[in-house]
């Protein structure tokens, strides 16, 4: 076995990595073929991430098979190293190879730690779905099984655990209705029409004729509510762009709400209709423009399984505490998860704000995801 590792852009060898990739992934119902630009918008000399980060990308080959691939990244001045875009075929041998290289190369540039897999930043990708659980949804990291394995062979260990749970969509319905237990004790707070006004908040759906307006904000309200994450890693608006720009295809302006206190967002309930059931019947597929606008309509049409994906907050303008921001916009939720086929609360840990606004007894496990990591010495 041979290695061949880079750290400047290189379109051939990229080319080679991407094949191995798209290999792996072939039969993944949650993967996509990727192609060079998935990469150069990360890792070309005029990506927005190329003036704060420093990356190496590594190939393991048997003659020219490429057995296994990943990317060293961590920000400049960092001692944290990131090890993601992580494939192997399900040989100890060589992903040994490959993790001894990759831990060489992390202490000649006196990372004190590294953790995989993690795609670049926080924001782009991280964890790894554990084996089990039920029908995978559009963003969830999927990989064969066997990668847990080989992780914990190569002297990984779990350093996270999060999780994705389905709510009983009819009980919790008839539960928020009726009975109001769904969201427990609806607390005092921002939200409470019986404080002062100017308490009180107002919510609204993104806008998404000022998309980018709109994205500003969204990553303003990320930044600042998940800035006490132990996995966060700061990065700026432009190269949040790179990563989330394309969810404008995929929201629905009615399933997404910013919170608002005397005019400034301090909230945030960004949620969709899982779009993978829509996407994989033109996976590989090259459309022309009508096919666009067509699977575009199918999109905001989209009434397959409810996601609640992100919720969070900040302080208010003078920094006031914001509390039930989940309870504010589940009226709302509730009018639209009516017809979806199911809803499911994602990627959430132990102490998620999340998880408290539904009753647990409500609460059906659906899928675990880990994070690994290693010290260096």
């Amino acid at each position: 076995m041979k290695v061949e590792s880079i750290s400047l852009w290189d379109e051939i060898f990229f080319q080679d990595f991407l094949e191995f990739r798209n290999k792996i992934h072939r039969d993944m119902a949650t993967s996509f073929p990727e192609e060079l630009n998935d990469y150069s918008r990360y890792f070309a000399p005029t990506s927005p991430f190329a003036d704060d980060f420093n990356w190496k990308a590594f190939m393991i080959k048997e003659g020219e098979l490429v057995l296994a691939k990943a990317i060293l990244c961590w920000r400049k001045g960092s001692t944290a190293g990131n090890l993601g875009f992580l494939d192997w075929e399900n040989r100890p041998d060589a992903a040994k190879l490959l993790i001894n290289e990759v831990l060489t190369s992390a202490k000649e540039q006196s990372l004190k730690s590294i953790k995989t897999p993690v795609d670049l930043n926080f924001f782009v990708k991280y964890r790894i779905r554990v084996p089990g659980g039920k029908e995978p949804f559009w963003g969830e990291p999927v990989y064969p099984d066997y990668y847990h394995e080989l992780f914990a062979k190569t002297g990984f260990v779990e350093v996270g655990r999060w999780d994705t749970y389905q709510i009983r969509k009819w009980e919790g319905i008839k539960d928020y209705l009726f009975k109001r237990k769904l969201l427990a004790k609806k607390p005092d707070g921002s939200h409470d029409k019986r404080k002062d006004k100017k308490l009180k908040t107002t919510i609204r759906c993104v806008r998404m004729s000022e998309w980018d307006r709109e994205l500003k904000i969204i990553y303003d309200l990320f930044s600042g509510a998940y800035s006490s994450m132990p996995e966060y890693e700061p990065i700026s608006f432009e190269q949040f762009k790179v990563v989330y720009d394309d969810f404008k295809y995929i929201l629905n302006p009615w399933l997404a709400y910013i919170v608002e206190l005397r005019g400034k967002p301090v909230g945030f309930s960004i949620n969709f209709a899982d779009p993978l059931p829509i996407l994989a019947k033109v996976k590989g597929r090259k459309l022309n423009l009508l096919q666009k606008a067509v699977l575009l309509a199918k999109l905001r049409l989209n009434q397959s399984c409810f996601l609640i994906a992100h919720v969070g907050k900040i302080p208010g303008p003078d920094g006031e505490e914001i509390k039930g921001v989940q309870i504010q916009v589940s009226k709302r939720i509730q009018f639209f998860i009516t017809p979806m086929r199911k809803v499911l609360v994602t990627f959430q840990n132990v102490n998620s704000p999340s998880r408290r606004s539904f009753d647990p007894n409500l609460q059906d496990p659906y899928a675990q995801y880990v994070l690994y990591g290693i010290e260096l010495e």
